[in-house]
């Protein structure tokens, strides 16, 4: 995961009262399968890209 996607779940994360850290770690969680790692970074990925669109409806 780049560290731009990083910082928005990260800032994601803290808006909705996540622990950011957790998130992540959850995230880079070595112990999951290849294909299910790219899943979660495609969902994680899915969440930022949903987030950074409802931020462009409230400018």
């Amino acid at each position: 995961m780049d560290k731009k996607n990083i910082e928005e779940l990260r800032r994601l994360a803290e808006a909705n009262g996540i622990d950011p850290d957790t998130l992540l770690a959850i995230a880079e969680t070595d112990g999951l399968p290849d294909n299910l790692q790219e899943a979660i970074a495609a969902v994680l990925g899915d969440i930022a890209m949903f987030g950074h669109a409802l931020d462009k409806l409230d400018d």
